[in-house]
């Protein structure tokens, strides 16, 4: 439980942090950038919170982030197949998918603990 509260912390961290450093002070004037903000202190405020949030809830805020990378990955897919003038945006896709299969399988492990301690 440890590991995952530390990944909690950090992915939360590193998501604020890049959304803080890729919009500025235009963070909470770009709607777009909104969900990843939400996401990213959900996860920051569920690394702090511990075992006192629960499982369930911890699953939750794991599967809120992997729904807003998800969107986020057919955004990019749909540049990368379609618009040749978005850079990068294949290697976008790479580490967007990885994040995708980060968030899953967080959310997998949270909800089988959720499921191990009601039984």
């Amino acid at each position: 439980m440890r590991f995952m509260r530390i990944l909690a912390g950090l992915v939360g961290a590193a998501l604020l942090a890049g959304e803080v450093a890729r919009r500025g002070e235009s963070l909470f004037g770009a709607p777009r950038a909104l969900d990843d903000v939400v996401a990213g202190a959900v996860l920051l405020a569920l690394a702090v919170a511990g075992h006192r949030a629960g499982p369930a809830l911890h699953a939750a805020g794991w599967a809120l982030f992997t729904g807003v990378m998800l969107a986020t990955l057919g955004i990019n897919l749909d540049a990368w197949l379609t618009d040749t003038t978005k850079p990068r945006a294949g290697l976008y896709s790479a580490v967007l998918a990885l994040m995708v299969a980060a968030g899953a399988g967080s959310t997998l492990w949270w909800a089988r603990r959720n499921w191990s301690r009601r039984r």
